[in-house]
């Protein structure tokens, strides 16, 4: 009885074995859903992963440096599966990007690798939005150049800055060769904004080229990164240039004047020179007019005759002056004198007198034409001093007779006598009315 149940029993068992194994696949699935229900896989992502660069010392130790072309050391984006449970913990620094060095190609490309060692096991599928690190490999050579300073700003009114000084003027460089061949100076910036006197100030080195654009490499590197600047601002003051001519015309001409290009310039210094500053005088032996019969013209350099310590505040300013000394002919003029312009006076009592000749000696002058031809013969007075001409000749008395007596011409001070003009008079005593009787 028994044998026959037990036979029926495993029957029923083998003749139902495909029911029993989709049975055993839908209970895995089930637990398999229940599983994933509470702790399913899923894509998680990170922005920005740096790519650390493995074994570059195999480039350094043979003369060369290396440069990271288009950014390729920063995966924009990493991708990866994990659980919901782990999907939580894991941080971006948990995520490696590695590229080695020894895995260098040809076209100098290198593999980024990504792992997350804290969680390998739960962590599957790690990719970027990039394979590899491209790389720029060169010689590596380094040079000097030197240090300039860029003033920013404006200092305060009637100040300039006087000078500007660093503690480093020099600047060494090194990196890939052709970036330190594109490299022409380095530039520190000041802003002086406001500053009225000595300040100091700390400013960062700046790589350039030779038209004066920033050289932004990463793989150069410089000695320094910063110096300090002390800068140095000066008083300023207007003062007159004075000029001076220096030797002796030809024979007959006369300097009528001087035209200058500049007549007052601003200088700056330290306060104490400043003070003792009035005036810019042009040494006369640089305008040297000697044996000149036309205008002399000089072009001059005014730096050459600032005190030590001064210098001009106008930065503008080119430091040259044109003078002209202004020359003309002086010239000759004979002028006769008219009797009825002549003025006779201190007669002494006893005698009477009369003009014969009012041009015996006309008047002599020399000048420049334009006062020159002031004098005219319709127009010229004189004055016959009898008193004074006895004083001096002491004639015979009583005067009777022709004399010839001096003229006495007022002149400008533009004219010059050459000769004294000379009349002849006739003096004829008076008959006493008593005496003939």
């Amino acid at each position: 009885m028994k044998g026959k149940i037990g036979s029926k029993i495993r029957s029923i068992f083998f003749s139902h074995w495909l029911l029993k194994i989709i049975s055993l696949l839908l209970a895995f699935a089930l637990w398999f859903v229940v599983i994933s229900t509470k702790d399913p896989v899923d894509e998680k992502r990170f922005q920005n992963i740096k790519v650390n660069l493995l074994n570059t010392e195999l480039l350094t130790e043979n003369g060369q440096v290396y440069e990271v072309l288009d950014n390729t050391d920063i995966v924009r984006t990493v991708v990866f599966d994990a659980p919901s449970s782990v999907r939580r913990e894991i941080q971006s620094s948990d995520i490696i990007a590695e590229a080695d060095l020894t895995n260098l190609t040809v076209t100098n490309t290198v593999e980024i690798k990504f792992s997350c060692p804290k969680y390998s096991e739960q962590v599957q599928n790690i990719s970027g939005n990039i394979e590899y690190v491209k790389l720029n490999i060169e010689k590596e050579t380094r040079k000097t150049i030197n240090i300039i300073c860029n003033t920013i700003g404006s200092v305060e009114e009637n100040y300039i800055i006087g000078d500007v000084s660093l503690d480093r003027t020099r600047l060494e460089i090194e990196g890939p060769e052709s970036a330190i061949a594109e490299i022409s100076r380095a530039e520190v910036d000041v802003d002086v904004t406001g500053l009225t006197g000595t300040g100091k100030a700390s400013g960062t080195i700046r790589l350039v080229d030779a038209e004066g654009n920033e050289v932004i490499r990463s793989s150069v590197s410089k000695n320094l990164e910063s110096v300090t600047i002390t800068v140095v601002v000066w008083d300023t003051k207007e003062i007159p240039v004075v000029y001076n001519y220096f030797g002796t015309l030809a024979e007959n001409y006369q300097v009528t004047g001087m035209e200058t290009s500049v007549d007052v310039v601003k200088v700056a210094g330290p306060t104490e020179q400043l003070s003792n500053v009035t005036q810019l005088t042009v040494d006369p032996e640089d305008i040297n007019v000697t044996g000149q019969t036309k205008d002399y013209e000089a072009k001059l350099n005014l730096e050459d005759y600032l005190p030590k310590g001064i210098s001009f505040a106008d930065e503008n300013f080119d430091s040259s002056a044109a003078v002209k000394v202004l020359i003309e002919p002086l010239i000759d003029k004979r002028v006769p004198l008219r009797a009825e312009n002549i003025q006779i006076v201190n007669v002494p009592e006893g005698v009477v007198c009369e003009i014969v000749s009012a041009n015996s000696t006309p008047l002599g002058v020399k000048g420049l034409e334009e006062y020159v031809a002031l004098l005219m013969s319709s127009t010229l007075p004189g004055v016959v001093d009898v008193g004074a001409w006895i004083e001096s000749s002491n004639p015979p008395q009583p005067l009777e007779g022709e004399y010839n007596l001096p003229v006495d011409v007022s002149l400008l001070p533009q004219q010059e006598k050459t000769s004294t003009p000379v009349i002849v008079l006739r003096f004829t005593p008076v008959q006493d009315e008593d005496a003939e009787e």
